[in-house]
């Protein structure tokens, strides 16, 4: 016999299949984990999602450093020529 495969996403510690499928309770199951694709929606939730977590503070305190940490724009090309001064 061969054995259906259903799709699903895990919600706490429930799993929520895809399909309007009827299995009666009690029927014995084996859930493989998926690696979601690279960009997905689920690899973005996944991300957001995974550890660590941070707290306002932290964003607070990650965005005064990245201003402390700032430097002044330079505009000058630095591969130009400059001028050679001439030897009399």
């Amino acid at each position: 016999m061969a054995q259906a495969i259903y799709n699903g996403i895990v919600r706490g510690r429930t799993v929520v299949l895809a399909d309007d499928v009827d299995l009666p309770d009690g029927t014995g199951v084996v859930v493989t984990p998926v690696e979601p694709v690279k960009g997905s929606r689920e690899a973005v939730l996944a991300a957001v999602n995974a550890p660590p977590h941070l707290k306002p503070g932290d964003v607070a305190e990650l965005l005064r450093l990245i201003e402390e940490g700032k430097r002044p724009v330079r505009f000058g090309d630095p591969f130009a020529q400059r001028p050679r001064s001439r030897k009399r």
